[in-house]
């Protein structure tokens, strides 16, 4: 009688073995790669939805300052604010408000009209979606869209001019 002292594994069951742990690899690279396409995803959603927000929130917060809103141009823009600081126009500033391929830049100026600061306010903004328009007297409508990828976010504010000292 032959005696096998041979320990190890049979063919069948190598191949079994190589068949789960397959199967576990397989599942595991989709689950990976669901997640990195659905954050990438979130992550540009986000970015432009933090554009327009940026965008509102400055052109909004300037305009509520304001003693003169000047839109031009195509949908509003360059737009032109001067706004007061005290009594005494030496000490008032203007702001303008412009596109720079995708980008809404805020520019400063002195009441000599010396540029003083220059900001990027928002970037991946739609230019011919992007509008601010009268409604009437002292109201704004401001329409801001951004986009990058397949990400899109669009909001629309309504801002009134606050009343001058009576």
């Amino acid at each position: 009688m032959i005696q096998r002292t041979e320990k190890g594994f049979s063919l069948i069951e190598v191949i079994v073995g190589l068949a789960i742990i397959s199967i576990i690899i397989v599942a595991m690279s989709m689950t990976i790669t669901t997640i990195v396409t659905n954050s990438q995803g979130t992550t540009e959603r986000s970015v432009v939805l933090r554009q327009v927000q940026n965008a509102g929130y400055s052109i909004s917060h300037d305009v509520q300052m304001a003693e003169n809103v000047t839109p031009d141009g195509t949908g509003g823009f360059p737009l032109t604010l001067d706004i007061p600081v005290d009594t005494d126009q030496n000490n008032d500033y203007s702001v303008d408000y412009l596109f720079d391929g995708d980008k809404i830049i805020r520019q400063v100026y002195d009441s000599s009209h010396t540029l003083i600061k220059e900001t990027v306010v928002a970037e991946y903004i739609d230019v011919d979606e992007t509008t601010f328009t009268a409604l009437d007297s002292n109201a704004y409508e401001l329409t801001v869209r951004a986009s990058t990828g397949e990400a899109v976010a669009e909001r629309s504010y309504q801002v009134k001019q606050r009343p001058g000292p009576v």
